[in-house]
């Protein structure tokens, strides 16, 4: 029987609560070598009740102590919802930019674009893939 990953509707999230509403969307990402600032693998959680948007990927767990980040939901229309995240990256204050994501998922099939942009330059790392969404409280981890 698979674990429970994430919190059941209704479960106290530090302090918070999740509406019955919420949505996790996890995403297999195609990201090419030269992409690589996009993440092959991404979950972001919504709680449209409450507005509050949650996303870890590898990328951000490593830059970010080990800790997922908050996001926003940028945009939402019946066919496709976008979410916008970002965080400092670099080896010390000099260097360091945030990257800036941004995530559009199509409601129907599931196809997803990942964006990625540097703070500051012209470079764009994008890629695409599939996302599931499921209610919160459906998502488990498999053994």
């Amino acid at each position: 029987m698979p674990e429970r990953l994430l919190l059941a509707v209704e479960e106290p999230i530090a302090g918070q609560f999740v509406s019955k509403q919420a949505v996790g969307y996890l995403c297999q990402i195609d990201v090419p070598y030269s992409q690589r600032w996009v993440p092959p693998i991404l979950f972001i959680a919504h709680d449209p009740e409450t507005g509050r948007v949650v996303v870890s990927d590898p990328i951000a767990l490593f830059h970010n102590a080990g800790l997922p980040v908050t996001g926003k939901r940028a945009s939402e229309s019946p066919a496709r919802i976008s979410f916008t995240w970002n965080y400092p990256v670099g080896l010390n204050a000099q260097q360091t930019r945030k990257m800036l994501y941004r995530a559009s998922i199509e409601k129907a099939s599931g196809r997803a674009t990942v964006t990625a942009i540097p703070a500051g330059f012209d470079s764009v790392f994008q890629a695409v893939g599939r996302c599931e969404a499921q209610a919160l409280e459906e998502l488990s981890a498999q053994p």
